[in-house]
C-alpha cells in the first residue's frame, strides 16, 4: 500500500511555524508549516528603492592606444644609493 504525502501528513501533529526535517529513503525531506495569516507579497517587504543615482563628476579622458605596453624604464639603485645616511 502507498501513501502520498498529503495522506501521511494527515497522521503527523505539525504547529505552525515550524519546520521538520527528516531523512527518508536516503534524502533528507524537508517540510515547513506556514501560519494560517496571510503572507505579504515580495513588494511589500522591499525596503530599498530600486533606482539610485551614483554621483558623477568626470575628472579627466583616458585615451588607449593599440601596440606594446609603453612601460616605464626600470629604476636603477646604486651602491650609494643604499648606504644609510
Amino acid at each position: 500500500m502507498r501513501l502520498s504525502l498529503a495522506e501521511a501528513l494527515v497522521h503527523v501533529d505539525l504547529q505552525p511555524g515550524h519546520t521538520y526535517r527528516e531523512k527518508v529513503n536516503g534524502r533528507t525531506v524537508e517540510v515547513r508549516v506556514l501560519d494560517d495569516a496571510a503572507t505579504p507579497e515580495l513588494a511589500d517587504q522591499v525596503m530599498l528603492e530600486p533606482w539610485v543615482e551614483f554621483p558623477f563628476s568626470p575628472m579627466g579622458t583616458v585615451t588607449a592606444n593599440q601596440g606594446p605596453p609603453q612601460l616605464p624604464q626600470p629604476f636603477a639603485l646604486t651602491e650609494q644609493d643604499l648606504a644609510p645616511e
